[in-house]
């Protein structure tokens, strides 16, 4: 009996582990596993905007610097492009999201 309560036990915590559901010790009580949080936002560096705006429009790379765009804190990251166009595109410094881009 000590096995097959170990064995449920053990089967309990790797199904909790891995975020799926688990059936307690106890056949008769079925308890959802904890949810795994969502990943957490993180603010992204200045060169970390930079790669992805040189990702989406390659070229020269004039300035990078802290601004507000749309009422969010954002990386403006203005770019000499490789098509002839002059780009400006800001990414909101708390999640990596990109907030605008306009090529001129």
């Amino acid at each position: 009996m000590k096995i097959k309560t170990t064995l449920s036990a053990t089967l309990l915590a790797i199904l909790t582990a891995i975020g799926g559901s688990a059936v307690a010790a106890d056949a008769k009580t079925t308890t959802p596993a904890t949810a795994a949080a969502p990943a957490a936002a993180h603010e992204i560096t200045k060169e970390q905007a930079i790669e992805m705006a040189t990702k989406a429009h390659p070229g020269e790379v004039t300035k990078a610097y802290e601004d507000t765009k749309k009422g969010k804190k954002t990386w403006e990251v203005k770019i000499n492009g490789a098509d002839g166009k002059k780009w400006e595109v800001h990414y909101e410094i708390k999640t990596g999201a990109l907030v605008s881009e306009e090529g001129k």
